[in-house]
């Protein structure tokens, strides 16, 4: 997984006398020892400014932001699990050290399914490490655990301490999107786009309000601006496949769907829009035999099931078309009961 973030250092270390730690000189010598690292970090010398925090540590392993700064720049290397136990180590010795709840919560991001990380962003920002990465990661995981509404919160809140975070606003946008406020949602779409002109999927997501709000060259334009920004992006080809689609351009439609479905990347939706063309042009075989072979690869798809149900209608296998249509419920394609009634005939 991509981290969107970057190590966020404190300033230089000042000396602090405190009962029961070393002499004046040697904490001297351990914070500048550690404001060496912090400089090395500034310039990208990862491997040096380790070298300076693992000697701070020999100096004084009581130290509560060495134990922190070695947690970042085991981040930056990719060694989360050693992190993770930096920061407790940081937080042990230091327990109103939000900066270290926050970025364990970090290195759990992603991988934790129990709402650990959450918790430990809550006691981040309750220590006073309130950041705007601190609400933005805190309101991924409440988007992820279903908490709109709170997530809406710590976004405005992140916003508020930086006006131009783009990847607050893009995420603000599908809470707005998610609630029906589209034009709310184009807005904050726009306004990730102004504050960073190259976000592709800011581009691709804001074609996509553009559908619902009937606007199909529009959103062609969008997702032909995010496959220029990002030619890897096969959303973006499948997506402006179907708005092709409604503009009549069917065989522009074809020609993405197919290079989508042939990306590698496996992609239903895009098998299933190709179906849902063939079908519309007729060829209810070649139709029902992707959506066949797309079920194969992926069981679990409610709107396959719903798609086959109606193509299955369509040749006169009702009995086939029912069978699909009572699968998609189960499946939780609840749009599916509107056609449960041919059933009964």
């Amino acid at each position: 997984m991509k981290r969107n973030i970057l190590i966020i250092i404190a300033g230089l270390i000042t000396c602090q006398l405190v009962h029961g730690q070393p002499s004046y000189s040697e904490r001297k010598l351990r914070d500048k020892t550690l404001n060496e690292g912090i400089t090395y970090i500034h310039q990208g010398e990862y491997e040096l400014a380790a070298s300076r925090v693992n000697r701070c540590l020999e100096l004084d392993s009581t130290f509560a932001p060495a134990w922190l700064l070695r947690g970042q720049i085991l981040i930056e290397w990719g060694v989360l699990k050693d992190a993770r136990t930096d920061f407790h180590k940081a937080q042990h010795f230091d327990p109103a050290l939000g900066e270290a709840y926050f970025y364990e919560g970090y290195t759990l991001f992603g991988t934790d399914t129990t709402g650990e990380d959450r918790k430990l962003f809550d006691q981040a920002i309750s220590n006073g490490f309130q950041r705007p990465w601190s609400y933005y990661y805190r309101a991924l995981t409440e988007i992820r655990d279903g908490m709109d509404d709170l997530a809406m919160d710590d976004l405005v809140r992140a916003i508020e301490l930086k006006s131009d975070f783009a990847l607050a606003y893009h995420e603000r946008a599908g809470i707005k999107r998610r609630g029906g406020d589209l034009q709310g949602s184009h807005f904050d779409y726009q306004q990730a786009i102004t504050f960073d002109p190259s976000f592709a999927l800011a581009y691709n997501n804001r074609g996509s309000v553009k559908i619902l709000m009937g606007d199909y060259m529009g959103a062609i334009e969008d997702y032909s601006k995010a496959l220029e920004l990002n030619p890897e992006l096969v959303i973006a080809l499948n997506n402006r496949g179907y708005a092709r689609y409604f503009t009549e351009d069917k065989e522009g439609a074809l020609l993405d769907l197919n290079a989508a479905i042939t990306s590698g990347t496996n992609l239903a939706s895009a098998k299933l829009n190709k179906a849902s063309l063939l079908a519309k042009q007729g060829q209810m075989i070649p139709a029902l035999q992707l959506l066949d072979e797309t079920l194969q690869e992926h069981p679990d798809e409610a709107l396959l099931y719903l798609n086959r149900g109606l193509v299955r209608e369509l040749t006169g296998d009702l009995v086939g078309a029912c069978e699909d249509w009572h699968q998609a419920i189960a499946l939780g394609a609840e749009e599916a009961r509107d056609f449960i009634n041919e059933c009964d005939r």
